[in-house]
């Protein structure tokens, strides 16, 4: 398969704005570096960038159909940025094409463990220096980049071993690489209903639940909407974009018994209270919320 790359220079003040554009346009993830080296969606590629005061964006969209027209949005909406009064600096734009064999060996040498709290998620091709305690998840992203280091994977992952208790119930939505999923089921989850819309990431994911012997705890879907799918969920998170987050308000209802929670996340903080009113609207209560970099987590209560 054959992939676009893109890459954006911009300001550090843009980059999440920027990187949370490619993400909706179809990037499974962006790596973020500058004077400030962060992932935006785990550190799957990371380029050197000698350009002072910018900050490098890099994501990759399969090449098909549909590239032309999420590469145009991609361009209109970041360059519609400077007319919010974000400084976006350069705002260069640049796409090559690569295969999979040249991304595979570029974002292996950066995928290093990473702790959350008890959970120690790490690349399967690597040993982990792991504590007794820890809840050791081992992670092949393959193409679905997923790998533990963007905010908002952290924070739900705080969320859940914070939140989660032993015997749930739970849905992850837009479940990616599995992280969540394993961890859940890890910490005791009775069973976890994930959803995924891409196929790739299906695939790795499967692999992912084989590979840390939770996949008997698990129900993958390849869909882009759990409704239908699982009801009197205890504990649902999806870690996606608003905007997904927001259409599918009403299978979160659906789904989640009364006084269950429902962890989102994938948001920027400048859409956080849209986000939390639409889903408020249909039953929710806000009890919680975290930020970590330009990113969000909220955490509601079903209360009808």
């Amino acid at each position: 398969m054959r992939w676009a790359e893109i890459n954006i220079i911009t300001t550090e003040e843009a980059a999440d704005l920027a990187a949370n554009i490619m993400i909706e346009e179809g990037c499974g993830g962006v790596a973020i570096t500058g004077p400030h080296i962060r992932a935006a969606e785990s550190p799957d590629v990371i380029h050197s960038n000698n350009i002072p005061g910018q900050t490098r964006l890099t994501g990759y969209i399969p090449v098909g159909d549909e590239l032309e027209g999420k590469l145009d949005a991609i361009a209109v909406r970041f360059r519609g940025l400077a007319e919010t009064d974000v400084d976006i600096g350069r705002g260069e734009i640049a796409i090559k094409l690569v295969e999979d064999k040249d991304w595979a060996s570029a974002w292996r040498s950066f995928f290093k463990p990473v702790r959350i709290g008890k959970v120690l998620i790490c690349p399967s091709w690597e040993k982990p220096n792991a504590e007794p305690s820890d809840l050791v998840v081992r992670i092949d992203p393959g193409m679905a980049f997923g790998t533990g280091n963007h905010p908002t994977t952290k924070l739900c992952l705080a969320a859940i071993q914070k939140h989660l208790r032993k015997g749930d119930k739970v849905l992850d939505v837009g479940t990616g690489s599995g992280i969540l999923a394993i961890a859940a089921a890890k910490l005791g989850a009775k069973h976890i209903t994930a959803t995924e819309i891409e196929q790739m990431a299906v695939e790795a994911a499967y692999r992912n639940f084989r590979r840390n012997r939770v996949d008997h705890k698990i129900s993958l879907h390849h869909t882009d909407s759990p409704l239908g799918l699982a009801d009197d969920i205890d504990f649902a998170v999806a870690n996606i974009t608003a905007d997904p987050i927001i259409k599918m308000r009403d299978a979160f209802r659906e789904s989640i018994r009364c006084d269950g929670l429902l962890v989102i996340s994938g948001i920027v903080t400048e859409r956080a209270n849209e986000v939390a009113e639409k889903i408020s609207e249909v039953g929710f209560k806000q009890v919680e919320a975290a930020t970590d970099d330009d990113w969000v987590v909220v955490i509601f209560r079903r209360e009808a």
